[in-house]
Formats: structure tokens, sequence, C-alpha cells
């Protein structure tokens, strides 16, 4: 069968579209030479920009890693948390084969001593980048912390296929309600690049209503009245967004991350704008045209952070914007990606492109072009965010921005002024490490942590179920017991198990936390 010109036409650019965004937000990733230091580059003169501030009340959200603290050397203190209302701790990891979430780097997550920590403090306490960001929310009580799970890395290889089965989805749920009571969380951000298909995409989406459920619940037997938070970093480009049930995300998210960069990279045949906010005729994307996609499609623009790359994609031997390039270059960490602290690099001109609201640096002698965003740019895209009604921004990732008035964190900040005020959790008494629990020395008697199962009931709804096969040696259901994912209890002749965490769902109810399984 012939195609015919028109029909080879579109398959070529078919081909080009999918080459391109097959990578795309591949930077949110942990690099292999993550422990090397970073190389080092001399600045370039900048002219600072004029920001003046605006009313409002905004979400600044930055994503803190884990294995910054080795090369990048950008530790938990180094944090800015004035101008910051959400840190995104990543990445934990989820289990294909179960759905369980684990943390990823014992060391940097749970065991680092920092210099104000103790070698000699009795108990079971916890340490590491964790402790440090908790020690930030009691000084900063409108600053969240949340787990974010996933990234590129952990994406891959099949990482998010439980989300189609409902009982690894039950998993992932109790699986986080106890990592957000254990490590003092705020709640769970999700990375999952990129749902492959409509399963998968229902899947995610179902997730998502599993975990809002969990989170109210757990929220409402603790007696909180502010919101466990659930967030996704979702993408800006088509194909990648495609198989999102946006309605039905929307009803369970807290916030929409927007993965407002990587538009343009080493994937491409020709150097190009990496995080336009308009425009976008080569590479098919742009950020307008995105937060249009979400919010005709029901999400709401309230709740839709804009991301803001802090690093630059590389292009070597090119002409400029739109021209054919070779090479990447060595880059900061990484090949291709520089540190937005590097930027611009000596030698190089900085151009802004008020039209499609973009800039990058260009070294004429070396033909080497960096495509990132100046504060001038982070000013209008906060000015987009204001009039749009947008919540916020985000930002990938703290360890790459720079400091005082050059920073990009607080250049969006200083335009918005008043940041979000939303108090944070931190009430978090059946934790498995006793300074959380106690809240680091401030509460003197935290009591002891709900980590094994709870014991018989007793009393007229809580006497030992008893009775024979099944439930053989099963306490009946007490209104009053804790229940974590996979614990069981007998009620009205039936075993049931629990999803995740519960305290006084009735099993049967419609809170859906339990599993029926079948009479004893």
């Amino acid at each position: 069968m012939s195609l015919g010109f028109n029909g080879l036409r579109v398959l070529l650019l078919t081909g080009l579209f999918a080459a391109f965004v097959a990578d795309a937000t591949q930077v949110m990733h942990r690099p292999d030479n993550y422990k090397n230091v970073p190389h080092k580059y001399t600045l370039g003169n900048v002219t600072p920009q004029l920001i003046h501030k605006r009313s409002g009340s905004k979400v600044q959200a930055a994503y803190f890693t884990n294995w910054g603290i080795y090369g990048a050397n950008f530790q938990p203190t180094d944090i800015v948390s004035s101008d910051l209302t959400h840190i995104l701790y990543a990445f934990a990891d989820v289990s294909p084969d179960t759905g369980a979430i684990s943390l990823t780097d014992s060391y940097a997550d749970e065991q680092k001593h920092f210099p104000s920590d103790s070698w000699s403090e009795t108990g079971n306490n916890l340490y590491g980048c964790l402790k440090q960001l908790y020690l930030l929310k009691l000084a900063n009580r409108n600053l969240k912390v949340t787990l974010s799970i996933g990234g590129w890395t952990y994406s891959q290889s099949g990482h998010f296929n439980f989300v189609t089965d409902a009982n690894k989805r039950a998993t992932f749920v109790s699986s986080a309600l106890k990592l957000v009571e254990d490590y003092g969380f705020d709640g769970i951000d999700l990375d999952f690049e990129y749902p492959a298909n409509t399963a998968q995409g229902q899947g995610f989406a179902d997730l998502l209503t599993a975990l809002r459920t969990g989170f109210d619940n757990y929220a409402k037997n603790k007696g909180d009245n502010v919101p466990y938070l659930i967030t996704a970093a979702v993408a800006a480009g088509s194909a990648n967004y495609a198989f999102l049930p946006v309605a039905q995300m929307d009803k369970a998210l807290s916030y929409w991350n927007l993965m407002a960069y990587d538009y343009a990279g080493s994937w491409l045949t020709y150097a190009d704008n990496q995080a336009n906010l308009y425009g976008g005729t080569r590479t098919g994307v742009s950020t307008d045209a995105a937060v249009k996609f979400y919010t005709a499609n029901g999400a709401t623009p309230g709740k839709i952070n804009l991301g803001i790359p802090l690093y630059g994609r590389a292009f070597e031997a090119t002409s400029g914007i739109g021209q054919p390039f070779n090479g990447i270059g060595p880059g900061t960490v990484e090949a291709g990606i520089y540190s937005y602290s590097a930027l611009p690099l000596a030698g190089a001109q900085v151009f802004e492109n008020l039209t499609d609201v973009t800039s990058y640096s260009y070294d004429s002698a070396k033909k080497e072009l960096v495509s990132y965003d100046t504060p001038h740019i982070v000013q209008l895209k906060a000015q987009y965010v204001s009039s749009k009604g947008l919540a916020g921004t985000m930002f990938w990732d703290l360890s790459t921005d720079k400091t005082g008035s050059s920073s990009l964190v607080q250049t969006a900040a200083s335009v918005y002024g008043t940041l979000d005020q939303t108090q944070n959790h931190i009430h978090f008494p059946n934790s498995k490490w006793d300074n959380i629990r106690s809240n680091m020395g401030s509460v003197s008697n935290p009591g002891s942590p709900t980590s094994a199962p709870p014991p018989p009931p007793t009393g007229p709804t809580g006497s030992p179920g008893g009775g024979s096969g099944s439930c053989a040696g099963v306490a009946a259901w007490a209104s009053g017991s804790v229940y974590t994912g996979g614990q069981t209890a007998v009620f009205n002749g039936h075993l049931w198990t629990a999803k995740w965490w519960t305290q006084g769902d009735t099993p049967g109810g419609a809170a859906g936390v339990w599993t029926d399984n079948g009479a004893c």
C-alpha cells in the first residue's frame, strides 16, 4: 500500500515528535556520578533585574534531592526556608511487585549526623536529612515537607506497573501512611514518568483516589484539621499526559506540579528553548498550552504549580536557536546540564525573548548555547502564574540555585509577596522514631509507637473473636483500636483485613478501608 507524500510526511513528523517526548523531564533523576564534585566554571557578568512585589498567597515548592548532600554539598541546613512553602524530598522508590514504598539512601535519609546532632543520646532516633527537614518544620510552621516517590529513574523498568492492581494500590496507600507517620511528612508527591496507556492512566488516578481516602481518614482519626498533601509531577508534553484522567485526579490532588521544562535537549537534532512559556513551534510544546490542556480537562487552576528549571540545557557547535548542533558539553554534574548557579558561562552573552518568554546564553566564539531561565524570565513567569490564578511555582532542584538577589526561588517569591501560610503537621504520636514522637524533645511524654498489631480489645465490642478456621485467634473489631495495612479483625462473623491505617471505620462501611475475606 502506498502512503503517498502526505502520509510519509505525517509519519516522519510523528516519529520526530516521539523522539522528542521519549526523554522529556529525564532531568529528574540521580546522576550516575552524583558523589563527584561538580565541575567549576567562571561566571559571566549579569545585570540584576528589578523585581516588584505583588499581593497574593502563593505556593513556592521545590525539590530537595537526597543525593545533593554528596558532590554538590547542598545540605538541608543550606535551604533558605523564608522563600519556600513546600519541600519535596526526592526520591523514594516503589516495588512493582507489591506497591510497597521504600527510601533509597539510608545514610542520607536517616543516619548522617549533622553538627547539631548528638552521638550519645539514648533512644531510637532519626538523623540524616529527614531529621533536619523536621527541624525546619518546627522552626517554620508554614513549611510543609512531602516525600516524593518515583522520578525519571524510579519510573523506568515498570516500577509503576503496580497501579493497575487494586491490591497493590492498597499496599501503596498503607505504606504511604506509615511513612508519613514515621517520618513526620505532610503528605506524598508522586512523579510517575509516564502512564503509557489507558489502563496505567486510570490506575494512577485510582491510586490517587485511594490515597486521598486514606489520608482523609488518617487526618480525621488523628483530629487534624489540615488535610495531608497529595501532589503529582505531571508532563507538559501531550504524548506524556494523554492518558491522564485529569478530572478524577484533580479531586484527589492538592496540587499539580507541572514539569514545565526539558522541552529541548540532546534527543533533538536542533538547539531550542527548554522551558518556553509560549511558542514552541518546532517542539510542539509550550507551558501555556499545557496549562490550557489541564484546565480545559478538569484541573483547578488554583492547584497548578508552574515548574521552573534551576539548570540549563546545553547545545554545542550550533549557530543558534532552531539550528543543528553537535554535542552537549560536559555540564556541571552530568553532560549537557549546567546548574543555574554556574550560568551564564564566561564569554557568553545572554538573550531574552519576551514574545515566547525564554532566555539563553550564547558564546559566539565557542558556538555554545545554553537554554535556561534568567531572573527576569522567572519574574515574567511568576506574573503569568498570578494573572492566570495558578497556585504558584515549583523548582527543580534546590541544590543548583544561586543565593541572594540572583536566586530564582527568591525572585518568584518576591513577585508573589505573601506566601501560603497553611500550617504543617507536627503531631506523630505513633512514629517509630522517639525524636519524631517527642517533636525533638518538645513533648515530655510522647508515649510509645503503635508499630505492632494492637492487643486484643476487651469489652462488649472487643472480645476475642475466637471461632474456627481463618478466624481462630483473631480479635473482634473494636472502634477504638488502631489497625494498619494487613492487620485483621473479626466482624459480623467475617474475617476482615485492613487496607491501610484506620481507626473507627466499620468493616464493610462506606470508607472502604477493609477487605472482606469471607465468613469464618
